[in-house]
């Protein structure tokens, strides 16, 4: 008996389509996968724009501000987070990595943050979509209203 093409299975006619096919699964799968990470980075990414108009009845005065200047921000919040005694602060600094972080206490404040061009704007810029203005405003924030958000969660407000 003569084997036809009729005669193979479908995988075997048509291999050429079922390579085909499987590629297109494959990369259809990496588009669905990409826009789930956009939406994702997205979602928070809303938590580094608009203006902040500070209450002024619940204005507690001067405050001294010192910017630390760092493109090892996620290592300096997490010695940061241990030295002043949040244990809570540093272990979800390992977690969840942040480009920057904050330290008010009263009078002083304290933002860890990459200011200057480096491999710490590149992290907050596609960790947390913030250019280095909105990394400083959203953590400056940070400063005159400590409960701005809950942490690792930019994107909610408290």
């Amino acid at each position: 008996m003569k084997n036809t093409r009729r005669d193979r299975p479908v995988a075997q006619r048509d291999g050429s389509n079922a390579v085909r096919a499987r590629a297109r699964n494959r990369a259809v799968t990496r588009i669905k996968c990409l826009a789930a990470t956009l939406l994702l980075a997205a979602s928070s990414a809303h938590g580094y724009l608009g203006t902040f108009d500070p209450d002024l009845h619940e204005y507690t005065g001067p405050q001294l501000v010192t910017f630390v200047d760092s493109n090892a921000a996620p290592l300096e919040c997490i010695g940061l987070a241990a030295d002043i005694g949040d244990v809570g602060g540093a272990v979800l600094g390992l977690l969840a990595p942040m480009a920057a972080c904050t330290h008010s206490a009263g009078v002083t404040c304290k933002i860890i943050a990459p200011i200057s061009p480096g491999a710490g704007q590149l992290i907050a810029a596609v960790g947390a979509l913030a250019g280095p203005d909105a990394l400083l405003g959203h953590e400056f924030r940070h400063c005159r209203d400590n409960d701005y958000h809950p942490p690792a969660m930019p994107f909610a407000k408290s």
